[in-house]
């Protein structure tokens, strides 16, 4: 790899070899920059009526909303049973499938005939009515705010089954700007159970693992996760507790602990600069 750099009016090309190995450690540090990936949910905002849809109640709701127009032949048991049941092999197996095509699939399957283009205007309806509950974590603006003025590079990696929904919630808290890639398991494919999702952000923010941080609030997903793809991890400890999980055979220790967002930016920066120009520390 080389970096060109212009001493005055002229061009030149550093090579990184033994001889100039000081010089280029020392342009690298002025020319990189922290990266910092958050989780969505419970990190930056809170949402109740929208994570019910993402996690239990969609394709019922679905149903539901389409009843004027389509009398349901549902029993929603079932059909609550049977999203619980995709939501658990996605877990296990890492691997994602979308809103749309869950409820197209499930729908279809459970004597409910509807065309895909209608489950996407319903579930899209469903989300904007969710944002009317959106409400931003307790410091959360302002310290993303600092840390996107301090040139930190910062990405969302979410587990969200709809991503418009995401992009949506960030524009509302005025915090779309300042990310410069939102990576949800819907759009790249993958849950946070596996180390892809991360990965897949990484490269969209053509940045290294080891140099980069992820801030969340689950130790399953979010530090273990994010530690198995090669991440540094802090844990934002809202108090919830979380039930075990076989992907984590052994104890999840963050990186670092937050209690709080409010007034976290400079210690999340301070963080993130070290781990950039220290990451086997």
């Amino acid at each position: 790899m080389a970096v060109t750099v212009s001493p005055g009016s002229e061009t030149a090309t550093l090579v990184p070899t033994r001889r100039n190995a000081r010089l280029w450690q020392m342009m690298r540090r002025e020319t990189s920059v922290p990266v910092i990936t958050f989780d969505f949910h419970n990190t930056i905002a809170n949402c109740d009526p929208w994570f019910a849809l993402e996690v239990r109640d969609l394709p019922w709701a679905v149903a539901a909303h389409l009843a004027p127009a389509t009398p349901s032949p549902l029993d929603r048991h079932v059909v609550d049973a049977a999203y619980a049941t995709l939501r658990r092999d996605v877990i296990l197996s890492g691997d994602e499938i979308d809103a749309f095509d869950t409820v197209f699939a499930i729908l279809n399957a459970h004597g409910f005939p509807v065309d895909r283009r209608t489950v996407e205007r319903a579930v899209d309806d469903l989300m904007r009515e969710a944002l009317d509950a959106l409400a931003p974590v307790d410091g959360v603006v302002e310290t993303v705010s600092y840390l996107r003025d301090r040139g930190c590079r910062l990405g969302i990696v979410s587990s969200a089954v709809h991503h418009q929904f995401v992009d949506w919630a960030l524009d509302t808290l005025g915090l779309g700007d300042a990310f410069s890639s939102i990576v949800t398991s819907a759009r790249a494919g993958y849950y946070k159970s596996s180390p892809r999702i991360y990965e897949h952000a990484l490269r969209e923010l053509g940045a290294v693992a080891a140099q980069s941080v992820h801030l969340g609030d689950s130790l399953r997903w979010d530090v273990g996760g994010a530690q198995r793809a090669g991440m540094k991890a802090i844990w934002l400890d809202t108090g919830r507790v979380e039930t075990g999980s076989p992907h984590l055979a052994q104890p999840t220790v963050p990186d670092l602990t937050l209690v709080s967002m409010v007034g976290a930016g400079p210690l999340i920066h301070a963080f993130a600069v070290e781990a950039e120009r220290r990451p086997n520390a």
